[in-house]
């Protein structure tokens, strides 16, 4: 009886699968010569976030939304490429493809041939073309909807489903209608925002006080985190990504396409005597419309700061038609200080921290000490001040590696005891652990947890950087892919995907991506320093050279990574006196014992050299300083060749990769798709 049970649950857990499927195929294929009509416009249609429809979608055909949808062009292209005399750049816009040749390029990758290819190749083996059986279409999931459309011969659908299918639909509009209908009538149309996405624009600081832009600043980035609370809501653009736009010319739909999003938040903050006030309006960025407006005035004191902010958000949410659940609220509404002088510290430093630059970490550390002394158990004013600590003594080269690990343990293992579960702080935790301590078993169950129970990063250290390190590639990629259906607008998450790919063979679609979102991140520190490491691996020479020189003519901070690509590209060019200069640098940083990790940029230096004496002695050093980048040493590309060397070997082991059960990849293994 038991197993009958089982039987029926797998039964209907595998119809409810192929009614997404071919809900999802339907609505595609309603849209299908639209190449705006993307991850955010399908799961809109269902009803779904994107987080929601990330995870349903992977579990059912063990592909991201994305990729369905692309795989769905696709097959549709190579009918059409089938049936009619039509060149590939026709398929390729009619399909959805705003590209001709990153069409082609898809195409190729998928089906192992060119669409060119496509007529030779059935005429000539007399058979339709065979198509991947590994895919979200190879697995049966879409014929369904495949064999739906209006096609001749093969593809003509029996009367009894064709029946079914329009009376599923006929059901499912209206419903839909009724319930719109209910909703216009309860919330009036100009209330009713179909796509829950948000961003919150930097406050104008309308004070009269530049020194008071702080509290503008502050109160934006107090609003856009306890929206990000919100689970109905589907996508909040975070403040780091929205602070760029607070001195802008660009009009609403501009930054709206920009940042991938349907409503825009902006406003203006005044402070008079004892008085705070905030101005809002929202607006519909696919209209310009305003859809809400409000003022709101409360007395400078921290309970009614809190106050005003939690009305705030309610207000927000009740116009984009956002259910708060009740544990959501109480989030929104949790005081994190009771004092005024405390948050007032607390936003200071918050204001010098995403400057992120050695002058203003320096400011925001000594705000953070003057919040935490009035308030000892304001655990945002911890963790804060534990990031500075953590950031600047890694590849940034600020602080000291084992003073800014041992000051941010400190505050984030207090702050863990304040409030136990805050996943925030355990997540800035676990990294330090990984980084820093090297303590591999503990992150590896941490990593393992958090791979169970999904946790939203953008700064996602374990399940990207530790996951590739590890040899996690994929793992990495799907969970970059589920962050980015809830923000596209941060810059990291793009580059994290984009060297997995790498790691995993797929270097065009790791190019095109780098491409396709390097305008959007020019100016983001962290994203050009990455990407031109990361095309300097791809011998993408030129492209990284630029990066290299915007990253030392418009940012103040010189860590050893750029030392080591003025090293490694003055050589390439001949420049051996340049080259001996930057080296110089860096061994000079080394005998000041900076952080950065010099020891290990020379020795890669010396690995591009084929050097490998020299290699071998500064790796050695380097983990003798315990350096952070060692914790690369499993997959750094440069080091292929000495992966088979004992030395290399022993390093491995005390490191503390094999604690974990993970093998040394051998020369031959890594990159062998190369």
């Amino acid at each position: 009886m038991s197993s009958d049970k089982n039987l029926d649950k797998g039964f209907h857990a595998k119809s409810m699968g192929g009614t997404l499927v071919e809900q999802l195929t339907k609505e595609i294929e309603a849209h299908l010569n639209n190449d705006q009509f993307g991850v955010d416009s399908l799961a809109q249609a269902v009803g779904m976030s994107r987080s929601s429809l990330h995870r349903k979608l992977h579990k059912i055909v063990g592909v991201s939304t994305s990729q369905f949808i692309r795989e769905y062009r696709l097959k549709r292209a190579l009918e059409l490429l089938r049936e009619e005399n039509v060149t590939a750049s026709e398929v390729a816009y009619r399909v959805g493809f705003s590209s001709a040749t990153y069409f082609s390029t898809s195409f190729h990758k998928f089906y192992g041939y060119t669409p060119g290819e496509v007529k030779s190749r059935e005429a000539s083996d007399g058979v339709e073309s065979k198509e991947p059986s590994n895919t979200a279409t190879g697995q049966g999931l879409l014929s369904s909807v495949d064999l739906s459309k209006k096609q001749k011969g093969s593809y003509k659908k029996p009367l009894v489903l064709s029946v079914l299918l329009i009376a599923i639909v006929a059901a499912a509009l209206f419903l839909y209608s009724t319930i719109l209908k209910k909703n216009v009538e309860t919330k009036g149309m100009e209330n009713l925002i179909a796509e829950k996405s948000i961003a919150v624009l930097p406050l104008k600081n309308w004070t009269g006080d530049p020194n008071l832009e702080y509290i503008s600043d502050g109160m934006t980035d107090a609003v856009i985190s306890r929206l990000t609370k919100i689970n109905s809501i589907d996508k909040v653009i975070p403040f780091t990504s929205t602070i760029k736009y607070k001195e802008t010319n660009r009009s609403a739909q501009e930054i709206a396409t920009e940042l991938g999003v349907t409503n825009l938040l902006q406003g203006n903050l005044q402070i008079s005597g004892d008085q705070i006030k905030i101005n809002l309006q929202m607006i519909d960025s696919r209209t310009n419309d305003h859809l809400w407006s409000k003022e709101y005035i409360r007395e400078w004191r921290s309970d009614e700061i809190f106050k005003m902010q939690t009305a705030v958000v309610e207000g927000i949410a009740a116009n984009m038609n956002a259910v708060i659940a009740d544990n959501e609220l109480d989030k929104i509404q949790k005081v994190p200080t009771k004092s005024k002088q405390a948050y007032s510290y607390y936003l200071q430093a918050e204001f010098q921290r995403n400057k992120a630059n050695e002058l203003s970490y320096s400011n925001a550390i000594a705000s953070y000490e003057k919040a935490i002394a009035i308030d000892s158990n304001f655990v945002d004013a911890y963790r804060g001040q534990a990031m500075v600590w953590s950031f600047g003594g890694l590849v940034w080269g600020i602080y000291d590696e084992q003073e800014a690990w041992r000051n941010a343990k400190k505050l984030l293992e207090k702050a863990l005891k304040i409030d136990p579960t805050n996943k925030e702080v355990e997540e800035e935790l676990y990294s330090g652990y990984f980084f820093y301590d090297w303590r591999f078993e503990e992150v590896e169950n941490y990593y393992q947890r958090i791979l169970k129970d999904s946790f939203v990063d953008n700064t996602p250290s374990i399940n990207a950087d530790y996951a590739i390190k590890t040899g996690r590639y994929q793992n990495a990629v799907d969970a970059m892919d589920e962050v980015i259906l809830t923000d596209s607008s941060i810059g990291i998450l793009f580059f994290f995907k984009a060297e997995a790919l790498v790691f995993l063979g797929e270097t065009e679609e790791a190019l095109e991506l780098l491409n396709n979102t390097y305008s959007l991140h020019s100016d983001n520190w962290f994203y050009l320093r990455e990407s031109a490491k990361l095309n300097f691996y791809l011998k993408e020479y030129q492209k990284s050279k630029e990066q290299l020189h915007k990253l030392l003519t418009q940012f103040p901070d010189y860590p050893p990574i750029l030392m080591w690509l003025n090293a490694v590209y003055a050589q390439m060019d001949g420049n051996t006196v340049d080259a001996s200069k930057y080296l110089a640098e860096l061994e000079t940083k080394y005998d000041n014992r900076s952080s950065g990790s010099p020891a290990w940029f020379i020795a890669l230096f010396y690995s591009t050299q084929k050097n490998y004496e020299k290699t071998f002695e500064w790796l050695q050093r380097s983990y003798d300083r315990h350096e952070v980048e060692m914790t690369w040493l499993r997959e750094e590309p440069l080091l292929a060749p000495l992966r088979d060397d004992p030395r290399y070997i022993n390093l491995y082991d005390k490191v503390g990769f094999s604690s974990i059960g993970i093998p040394i990849k051998t020369s031959s293994e890594i990159y062998s798709s190369n």
